[in-house]
């Protein structure tokens, strides 16, 4: 017997000890991928700078939004050192690479989206949406007649869609910014498509053929996806479940520029152009949407003006300044530095120009900073500005020779359907080596080429994309969910309804 209980007790220590190596080394891994090895190094520096450093009342942080730049500040920010306050009207943080394939029920919108409370449990959490900001004073008037005083404040409100002045955009389109636009539009769909089987039913065929009419503005990653998600769900489970009327339904993707995916390479873009139409979609490239009606759009292409009816106008052409954002750039004023139409101008630390060094700071979508408007900017532009809010680090806040934000493009991706994805990724800013002699180097240019950007397309890329995208959820609660709804897609396919449809009235 003590024999017998000696072996147990050796197999259940090695057994410990490989659990904790995978679960360490799976750690260690999610940390490397997300930029985050950092977070070793000061949980160990920060208790020399404590034992150094006199105990001061907390700075007051307020952070305004809770998007990919908010919360990869606040992730990287000391609670013990700041009294952080996050004021934002949505309690959640949504992870938008996924938000297209919510309006086909390929994950659900719970699955993507992440509590802020839970997200950020050291930092008070306050549901209201900011009115007015207060410079001088240092006094943030949020709705609800709530006011909070700031010594830093972060600007991170992010863009909404911009309809270019068209008219009837805002009227008639459906947006995809938020994670309520992909249940909308989720919803309208479905109702279209069981509305379009009704009317064939009752012998009315223009009818039918109108609603099943798709059209998509904005031959970016967003709209591109979209189609291509969109015919995954004709192919796979429209023939199945409505048989009648899949044969009618028609998707049209329209760009106004003369290809697609311009932040992609040339080649890139007549690959995919080429795989949507075998999907069945229609690309219609050089035209512009001149006014939006009812059940018609009007567009202007190359042989003069052309009207389209549709049963759906999703529009993801751009986007603009929040309300927010336009009036405190006029409240800066032009005379101080706030000229750009499209946000709040910021120095290479991310300052707000025009105010005072250190106090005001603008990451994302709503910050002009000669980088394109991506999550992927908005991420690192928040662990950027977090590290520099850390102990050992905070006097580079106002330092006007403080080190510039770099920005580190790791590549760009766009699912594209039929389980393909077309990917432009650089291997330098993947395995971390940047630009050196090992890079340079002849059996490096063999393997990548010249360029730095590496193309990889097909089921390749899908790969890529999809492993990344799990990669970079921000949970293990997110990273389950999606896991559990991709897998039920495989097996089960996508949900012919939804609860958001409800009962019909009679």
């Amino acid at each position: 017997m003590p024999g017998m209980f000696r072996r147990a007790m050796r197999r259940t220590v090695k057994l410990g000890t490989l659990g904790a190596a995978a679960y360490g080394g799976v750690k260690m891994t999610h940390m490397w991928i997300n930029d985050d090895l950092d977070d070793l190094r000061y949980s160990v520096d920060r208790v020399f700078y404590k034992a150094a450093k006199s105990e001061d009342a907390k700075k007051k942080v307020v952070v305004l939004g809770s998007g990919w730049g908010a919360m990869s500040f606040i992730k990287k920010l000391d609670p013990t050192e700041f009294q952080v306050t996050v004021v934002s009207p949505r309690p959640f943080f949504f992870y938008t690479p996924l938000l297209v394939g919510s309006t086909t029920g390929v994950v659900s919108p719970g699955a993507i989206i992440e509590p802020i409370r839970d997200n950020a449990p050291d930092c008070d959490f306050l549901r209201v949406a900011c009115q007015d900001v207060d410079l001088q004073n240092r006094k943030v008037y949020c709705s609800d007649e709530v006011t909070l005083d700031y010594d830093h404040l972060i600007v991170a409100v992010g863009a909404q869609p911009n309809t270019f002045g068209i008219p009837g955009v805002d009227k008639y389109g459906k947006f995809l910014k938020e994670i309520e636009h992909g249940r909308q539009v989720r919803k309208d769909m479905l109702d279209i498509i069981e509305k379009a089987d009704v009317a064939l039913a009752a012998g009315q065929i223009d009818k039918a053929k109108r609603l099943l009419s798709f059209v998509v503005v904005g031959g970016g990653p967003t709209g591109v996806e979209f189609c291509g998600e969109f015919a995954d769900f004709v192919q796979q489970d429209v023939k199945r479940r409505y048989p009648k009327i899949a044969g009618y339904v028609k998707v049209t993707l329209v760009e106004a520029l003369p290809g697609l995916l311009t932040m992609f390479h040339k080649s890139v873009g007549g690959y995919v152009q080429d795989h949507l139409e075998g999907q069945g979609v229609e690309v219609k490239l050089g035209a512009m949407v001149k006014e939006v009606k009812e059940e018609t759009l009007q567009l202007k292409v190359k042989d003069g003006i052309e009207n389209m009816d549709y049963g759906l106008l999703l529009w993801v052409a751009g986007v603009g300044m929040r309300p927010f954002t336009k009036a405190m750039c006029e409240k800066i004023g032009k005379e101080n530095g706030q000229s750009d139409r499209r946000g709040l101008l910021v120095d290479e630390c991310l300052r707000v120009k025009g105010t005072n060094p250190g106090e005001v700071f603008a990451i994302g979508d709503c910050a002009v900073s000669g980088k394109p408007p991506t999550a992927q900017v908005a991420y690192q532009q928040g662990k950027y500005l977090g590290r520099m809010f850390r102990l050992g680090k905070a006097h580079l806040i106002s330092d006007p020779e403080a080190p510039g934000f770099q920005y580190l493009h790791q590549g760009t991706m766009a699912y594209i359907g039929d389980g393909q994805a077309a990917a432009e990724i650089d291997p330098n800013a993947f395995i971390k080596l940047g630009r050196s002699s090992v890079t340079d180097h002849l059996w490096w240019r063999s393997l990548y080429g010249e360029v730095d950007q590496l193309r990889v397309m097909g089921p390749a890329g899908f790969a890529i994309w999809r492993s990344t995208y799990f990669s970079k959820l921000f949970s293990g609660r997110n990273r389950w969910s999606v896991a559990s709804d991709w897998a039920r897609t495989s097996m089960f396919g996508r949900p012919a309804a939804s609860s958001a449809q409800g009962t019909a009235s009679v």
